[in-house]
């Protein structure tokens, strides 16, 4: 079991390794053809996505494993299992010889053999660390005579010595451990080289060794413990370089030489980030799913005094790999990675003072757009100039942040955002009525273009499949929130206007009766973004296997690691087909469709009608608007026999409108809405194929 437990933790760690290792390939490419590095970032939402989906299967694995073997609880448990079975037995034997109660089991020699190794990964200053009294307990526990107490202690101390020639740290490597080393060669005739535990398994052993990590956060736990969370945790300049010399991007490739930058400069950031940042302090939807590391770590930080979990072994691990595996392009991705996050705040701050210009709007006062606001708002916490930029802008976390802010800022409050006051789905209406008259063409406003594509299968907006000519003021009533019957009626008032007839009542009156207290459905993301329904609500239940062959798929069809496989190589062939959307910054474009609305009913001359619904409210005002707009606007590119040049209120719909879309939307600068580049499908690197089982 621990060998299958260490086969399938390596198995996590090769999809996530393969996510990072094409950084700096990628960003060779883009420069060659001119390509703007911020295209990078859709890799770096690959690998966070990619190391989540490792990460929560290694919080399976240790769940898993605990069910099993309930002794199992802590990574020193585990390692003992592993790689002491000659100690093991040599307990077995002392007790067998010198115990009076000759009941100890297996499994509680390997719990003690585990725990006593943790006492060596510990602080010897830390208080709850056992070291003078375990072996005493131990004894006194299964009634060992003076002879075998002696013999486990000696044991107990030959264990120290194992585990620092396997593991150590500078401030042991010294003369005296070098002699020892070598007194154990000659003697034993077997090296004893370090970090020899895991042979075999390059990504969690060797110079890569997972469990140095584990000791490494044994013993911060200590620091952790001792420091008042008031105080900022800041190592003594007088201690610098205790754990090693400063890491340099490039100048080495083993882990084991980032002792003091994790120690120095990456533990304590996080630590005061979970104390005293948004780490600690806020808790927002799909923790779970968008950053399992950030949980991981607020746990240890709240809790230094438990074992630390393979979980959180795992999620630092990453990190340090993460940082190796991009070399000499670190400083690339920290800078590129920052400006982004701060361009997307930027995007979404100009929006909100632009609309404050706006008067005839009062999207501004809207609790729905209060309330989404400061959730997002809160995000922007993640890049506090308080914090060392290798802690954040390192390629795992700063991956991490830009899923958080994508999935759930822009995605899951955005689409809130972009349709608080219907703006959304008036413009769409608009555009594709137009579009199925012939009189714009896809391609003409791009941006247009993202949306009406990416809300092609929305349910809230569209209420099925897209409406064809002498549907759309149905639907669109429909889509408002009123009901079949009332939206019939609405249609047919519609129908007879655009043929030239009069109605022998007031329709604008009918409209209002018909339109208060209508909710509208709210946008469900997920059936925007596959990949969002992949990543945040674990849904997996129409996933794709095209990368495995047949044979493949009859040998390793219902195996946890081929599942792990598909699930992760469908989501990231989603991410990439959704990374259109994810480049747009939503909140961003819902302050330009809110001013469009408001600017169309100026263009075609109804403020004048509008007058009487803006003494009531902002509400009331919007409603006014929407009534005129689906009667006569969309009516005309419904029902009329010349939509182009159909008249209301002596202004021509369709061209009118039209026109202004077109100036309107294509005067909106770029840098204003897209806050990364994004490749379009199938043009980006595809680092898929890599993950097969």
């Amino acid at each position: 079991m621990p060998f299958c437990f260490f086969f399938r933790l390596m198995s996590s760690w090769v999809r996530f390794r393969c996510s990072t290792r094409y950084f700096p390939r990628t960003l060779k490419k883009n420069r060659s053809e001119g390509t703007s590095d911020t295209a990078m970032i859709a890799h770096l939402l690959e690998a966070a996505v990619t190391s989540n989906f490792a990460l929560q299967q290694v919080q399976q694995l240790e769940m898993e494993l605990q069910t099993e073997h309930e002794h199992l609880t802590t990574p020193c448990r585990l390692l003992a299992t592993l790689v002491m079975p000659e100690i093991t037995a040599s307990v077995d034997s002392i007790l067998r010889n010198h115990s009076a109660s000759q009941n100890c089991k297996k499994h509680e020699i390997i719990s003690f053999l585990g725990d006593c190794m943790e006492c060596f990964f510990l602080n010897p200053s830390d208080e709850w660390n056992r070291r003078d009294s375990i072996v005493q307990d131990f004894c006194s526990q299964h009634r060992v005579d003076v002879t075998g107490s002696s013999k486990i202690e000696q044991l107990f101390m030959g264990l120290h010595n194992i585990i620092v020639l396997e593991i150590p740290i500078k401030p042991e490597i010294n003369e005296r451990l070098n002699s020892m080393r070598a007194r154990l060669t000659s003697a034993t005739g077997k090296s004893h080289a370090s970090h020899s535990w895991l042979p075999q398994m390059d990504y969690i052993g060797g110079d890569c060794a997972i469990h140095h990590t584990v000791r490494l956060l044994q013993l911060f736990a200590g620091a952790i413990d001792s420091c008042p969370k008031s105080q900022k945790m800041y190592l003594d300049p007088r201690r610098k370089g205790m754990f090693g010399k400063p890491w340099i991007p490039g100048r080495s490739r083993k882990m084991r030489d980032m002792d003091e930058l994790l120690m120095a400069t990456l533990l304590p950031n996080w630590t005061m980030m979970c104390r005293q940042g948004i780490m600690g302090k806020v808790r927002f939807p799909f923790e779970s799913e968008l950053c399992p590391l950030f949980m991981q770590l607020r746990s240890y930080v709240e809790n230094p005094r438990k074992p630390v979990t393979w979980s959180l072994s795992f999620g630092v691990h990453a990190v340090l790999t993460g940082l190796l595996e991009v070399d000499r392009e670190l400083s690339v991705i920290t800078k590129v990675s920052k400006s982004v996050f701060e361009q997307y705040f930027a995007q979404a701050t100009n929006g909100v003072k632009l609309l404050l210009k706006e008067e005839t709007s009062d999207m501004q006062n809207s609790a729905v757009w209060k309330q989404n606001l400061v959730s997002v708002s809160y995000l922007e916490n993640f890049g506090a100039a308080a914090y060392e930029e290798r802690s954040i802008w390192n390629p795992l976390y700063s991956g991490t942040i830009l899923s958080v802010l994508s999935f759930f800022g822009n995605l899951e409050a955005g689409c809130t955002l972009i349709d608080c006051q219907a703006q959304l789905r008036i413009t769409l209406y608009l555009y594709h009525g137009l579009l199925i008259n012939g009189i714009i063409h896809e391609g003409e406003i791009p941006l247009l273009d993202i949306l009406y594509n990416s809300f092609k299968e929305c349910k809230a907006i569209w209420q099925g499949t897209l409406p064809q000519r002498g549907e759309l003021v149905q639907r669109f009533w429909i889509c408002f929130g009123m009901g079949l019957k009332e939206s019939k009626q609405m249609a047919k008032n519609a129908q007879l206007y655009a043929s030239g007839s009069h109605l022998p009542f007031d329709n604008f009156a009918e409209g209002v009766k018909f339109c208060r207290g209508r909710k509208l459905n709210p946008i469900n993301p997920a059936e925007l973004a596959t990949s969002f329904r992949r990543v945040c609500e674990r849904d997996f239940s129409d996933v794709c296997d095209k990368y495995h062959t047949p044979e493949q798929r009859k040998t390793s069809q219902g195996s946890e690691q081929y599942m792990f496989a598909v699930r992760t190589n469908d989501t990231l062939d989603h991410l990439e087909h959704d990374m259109q959307l994810h480049s747009t910054n939503l909140i961003s474009i819902a302050y330009y469709l809110e001013q469009f609305v408001c600017s169309l009913g100026r263009v075609l001359q109804w403020e004048q009608l509008l007058q009487p619904f803006n003494l009531e409210s902002n509400e009331a005002m919007r409603q006014g608007f929407t009534i005129l707009f689906a009667q006569h606007l969309l009516g005309a590119l419904d029902f009329a026999q010349d939509p182009l040049n159909y008249e209301f209120l002596y202004t021509p719909m369709g061209l009118c409108s039209s026109t202004f879309m077109l100036e309107f939307f294509q005067c909106i600068p770029t840098e204003n809405v897209l806050w990364f580049q994004a490749f379009p499908p199938g043009e980006g690197e595809v680092i898929t194929s890599a993950l097969r089982t």
